[in-house]
């Protein structure tokens, strides 16, 4: 029943052990002792002298040490077996040792004021391995600390928690605050409240994604004199252990002309209601004549692209594969137009990324987080190596005295264009010259209601976002115009997106039919066919 009972507690303890008496005989071995030493059964059975259980152990080839540091191999079986004898009669002993198959045990021996002896055997290789991993890891932290202090620009380092869990002399220094009040803390121990959570957002999309950020913010009130600086943030490690590593821009960097134009015109573009309120963006940030061209399939993320290339002063237009990207770069080549960018949806096909290649042209990948938070910063360093734009007045595609050349059996069938865009333009001008109208082109709203009422073209194909006054005002001034007469223009919007509430606002402003970008022959050549078919067959005739 004893024996049972020990047997039983050796298992759930999973340790072995054995108990001896004063004379040195084996009273009990628990049945785990033949996993740690390889000795023939009849050496652990009651009655067993401790002596010829050790010379049984030795003879099988088993030479753990009774106390370490000991040459083992210099010993004889005697002296060895003596030794260890020895050990079992001290009142408290314990030693860690590996045996043959690189295991790692604890032997703790007891010898009580009775006289029975007790050893105690476990298994520590698990706890060894943690030790040594342990070890290993403060190493590769304090190596770690002593590259980061060398860097000359400021970083930290945020867990999967985003926890900040290292920064080195170069972030304390331009935050001024000591590295004990930010380790273990959130960014809100070093950065104002509205910057945090900037940072927090940013970092969390890059632990999610492993799309590395660049994020200009500005520090001013953390130093007497401001900082602007840009932050870099990327992911590094392991599924389940990754690590955010942010650096600061090099000082360099961050006052260059560049970067602070940048962390203007990003404020700018997450603040400015959609008339450009506020304060003006930087005119070094503006890039008038530029052009750009955005890929993506998604309409939102085309509305906030554009309207940030825009307010940056590019000109910019968007197509929504890389098939309609080819032919569209293909068209500007071939009238000599450069495109300056291309803004690519990470969400896009990498063929996008290969047509820009071929052309080479410059590219940006983005996805639709990173809009609002790296996109202006980006196009600003991209274009602020560039030679500035040819570029500097308003740029409309027209020949001679405006009216584009065309067969002589279509030259008086005239299409009128209001389109600001410049590359919308040369699309409107390919299409309509393949087709063989004579065209015109207006780059405003009035523009286009003089041009309506002077040129008396046959047909207005009218994009509704024009400046000065849109497409649907300039619609309505033209059927005012033309009231009381018996001429009717047919007027054509030209829409981005199909949106009911557009298209109905198209016809209540008096045009004829819509058509959507991104444009095309067949798309044009189907809608003059059918509010115009005068003209179609003026055309074929």
């Amino acid at each position: 029943m004893q024996t049972t009972m020990l047997d039983a507690v050796s298992e759930v303890l999973a340790v072995a052990f054995l108990v001896y008496d004063r004379n040195d005989e084996l009273i009990y071995a628990s049945r785990l002792i033949s996993s740690y030493f390889p000795v023939p059964p009849q050496f652990l059975t009651p009655g067993t002298r401790l002596r010829d259980y050790l010379g049984a152990l030795y003879d099988a080839g088993w030479r753990g040490a009774a106390m370490g540091g000991k040459d083992q191999a210099l010993q004889s079986r005697e002296e060895w077996i003596a030794e260890h004898i020895s050990a079992h009669w001290r009142e408290r002993s314990e030693v860690q040792q590996r045996d043959g198959q690189n295991r790692w045990m604890r032997l703790t021996k007891r010898r009580l004021p009775s006289g029975y002896g007790i050893c105690l055997i476990a298994d520590i290789t698990e706890q060894k391995k943690r030790e040594e991993q342990w070890r290993a890891d403060m190493e590769r932290v304090q190596l770690t600390e002593e590259i980061l202090d060398d860097l000359p620009q400021a970083v930290f380092v945020q867990d999967r928690n985003l926890g900040v869990v290292a920064v080195n002399k170069a972030f304390c220094a331009i935050m001024e605050i000591p590295s004990e009040n930010v380790l273990g803390g959130t960014l809100a121990s070093a950065f104002a409240d509205e910057i945090a959570s900037q940072l927090t957002d940013v970092t969390r999309h890059v632990l999610e994604t492993g799309t590395p950020s660049a994020t200009a913010v500005d520090l001013k009130g953390v130093s007497a004199r401001g900082t602007r600086a840009v932050l870099r943030s990327q992911r590094v490690g392991k599924p389940g252990r990754y690590f955010i590593v942010t650096s600061f821009a090099d000082a360099a960097q961050a006052t260059s002309e560049v970067v602070a134009a940048a962390c203007a015109v990003s404020t700018e573009a997450k603040s400015l209601p959609q008339q450009m309120g506020g304060r003006p963006v930087p005119t070094s940030a503006v890039h008038v004549g530029r052009k750009a061209l955005l890929v993506t399939s998604d309409t939102e993320f085309e509305a906030k692209s554009l309207r940030t290339l825009q307010r940056l002063g590019l000109d910019a237009c968007c197509v929504h594969d890389a098939a309609e990207q080819e032919a569209f770069l293909s068209v500007a080549r071939s009238v000599g137009v450069v495109v300056d960018l291309i803004v690519v949806d990470i969400e896009m096909d990498v063929n996008c990324l290969e047509v820009a290649e071929s052309y080479g042209v410059g590219t940006i990948t983005l996805d639709g987080f990173q809009l609002d938070t790296e996109l202006a910063f980006l196009v600003m360093e991209k274009l602020s190596g560039l030679e500035p734009s040819p570029h500097t007045e308003d740029w409309e595609i027209s020949t001679g005295d405006g009216q584009a050349p065309a067969s002589s059996e279509a030259a008086t069938q005239l299409v009128l264009v209001a389109e600001d865009n410049d590359i919308n333009q040369i699309v409107f001008s390919q299409i309509l010259e393949g087709l063989g109208y004579a065209y015109r082109i207006a780059a405003d709203g009035e523009e286009a209601v003089r041009l309506c009422a002077e040129l008396r073209p046959d047909i207005v194909l009218m994009d509704v976002t024009l400046p000065r006054i849109n497409g649907f005002e300039a619609c309505r001034r033209i059927r005012a115009a033309e009231r009381g007469s018996s001429r009717v223009t047919p007027v054509i919007g030209v829409l981005v997106q199909a949106f009911e509430r557009d298209r109905e606002e198209c016809f209540a402003a008096g045009m004829n039919d819509v058509i959507l970008k991104p444009l095309s022959p067949d798309a044009i050549e189907a809608v003059i066919a059918r509010v115009a078919p005068e003209l179609k067959d003026a055309f074929v005739g």
